[in-house]
Protein backbone atom coordinates (compact mmCIF):
# COMPACT_ATOMS: atom_id res chain seq x y z
CA UNK A 1 0.00 0.00 0.00
CA UNK A 2 1.44 3.61 -0.62
CA UNK A 3 1.52 6.73 0.95
CA UNK A 4 -1.01 8.97 0.09
CA UNK A 5 0.19 12.30 -0.72
CA UNK A 6 -1.96 14.04 2.05
CA UNK A 7 0.15 11.92 4.24
CA UNK A 8 3.42 13.59 2.36
CA UNK A 9 2.02 16.71 2.88
CA UNK A 10 1.59 16.82 6.23
CA UNK A 11 4.82 14.98 7.12
CA UNK A 12 6.54 17.90 5.33
CA UNK A 13 4.43 20.22 7.00
CA UNK A 14 5.57 18.75 10.92
CA UNK A 15 9.24 19.13 9.37
CA UNK A 16 8.61 22.82 8.68
CA UNK A 17 8.84 22.78 5.18
CA UNK A 18 6.94 25.91 3.99
CA UNK A 19 3.30 24.87 2.38
CA UNK A 20 3.77 25.70 -1.27
CA UNK A 21 6.73 23.45 -1.24
CA UNK A 22 4.78 20.80 0.96
CA UNK A 23 2.24 21.06 -1.75
CA UNK A 24 4.64 20.41 -4.52
CA UNK A 25 6.23 17.57 -3.36
CA UNK A 26 2.86 15.62 -2.78
CA UNK A 27 2.09 16.34 -6.02
CA UNK A 28 5.05 14.73 -7.66
CA UNK A 29 4.38 11.73 -5.05
CA UNK A 30 0.94 11.55 -6.20
CA UNK A 31 2.13 11.40 -9.90
CA UNK A 32 4.75 8.69 -9.21
CA UNK A 33 2.33 6.76 -7.59
CA UNK A 34 -0.02 6.72 -10.95
CA UNK A 35 2.06 6.35 -13.48
CA UNK A 36 3.46 3.34 -11.16
CA UNK A 37 0.06 2.23 -11.40
CA UNK A 38 -0.12 2.12 -14.92
CA UNK A 39 3.13 0.57 -15.65
CA UNK A 40 1.63 -1.94 -13.31
CA UNK A 41 -1.56 -2.17 -15.54
CA UNK A 42 0.56 -2.10 -18.80
CA UNK A 43 2.52 -4.90 -17.81
CA UNK A 44 -0.30 -6.85 -16.94
CA UNK A 45 -2.09 -6.73 -20.01
CA UNK A 46 1.52 -7.58 -21.71
CA UNK A 47 0.91 -10.81 -19.16
CA UNK A 48 -2.38 -11.46 -20.31
CA UNK A 49 -1.95 -11.34 -23.75
CA UNK A 50 0.85 -13.66 -23.84
CA UNK A 51 -1.59 -16.56 -22.22
CA UNK A 52 -4.47 -15.78 -24.32
CA UNK A 53 -2.13 -16.52 -27.14
CA UNK A 54 -0.94 -19.90 -25.30
CA UNK A 55 -4.92 -20.63 -24.75
CA UNK A 56 -5.67 -19.79 -28.40
CA UNK A 57 -3.11 -22.03 -29.50
CA UNK A 58 -4.18 -25.38 -27.23
CA UNK A 59 -7.78 -24.12 -28.00
CA UNK A 60 -6.77 -24.96 -31.31
CA UNK A 61 -5.11 -28.20 -31.38
CA UNK A 62 -8.19 -29.12 -29.21
CA UNK A 63 -10.36 -27.92 -32.82
CA UNK A 64 -8.27 -29.77 -34.92
CA UNK A 65 -8.70 -33.05 -32.54
CA UNK A 66 -12.25 -32.93 -32.15
CA UNK A 67 -12.79 -32.24 -36.10
CA UNK A 68 -10.13 -35.67 -36.85
CA UNK A 69 -11.52 -37.61 -34.60
CA UNK A 70 -15.37 -36.78 -35.72
CA UNK A 71 -14.06 -37.46 -39.42
CA UNK A 72 -12.65 -40.66 -38.29
CA UNK A 73 -15.95 -41.62 -36.28
CA UNK A 74 -18.04 -40.37 -39.51
CA UNK A 75 -16.55 -42.12 -42.09
CA UNK A 76 -17.60 -45.66 -41.47
CA UNK A 77 -21.00 -44.55 -40.37
CA UNK A 78 -21.61 -43.15 -43.55
CA UNK A 79 -20.08 -46.24 -45.20
CA UNK A 80 -22.62 -48.52 -43.55
CA UNK A 81 -25.43 -46.28 -43.92
CA UNK A 82 -25.37 -45.36 -47.32
CA UNK A 83 -23.05 -48.05 -48.60
CA UNK A 84 -24.80 -51.00 -47.11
Amino acid sequence: MGVSSTEVYEALLLAHVPDDKAKAVAAEVAKTQDSALKSDLLELQAEMDRRFTAIEKSLAVVKFAVFAGGSIILAPLVKLVFFP
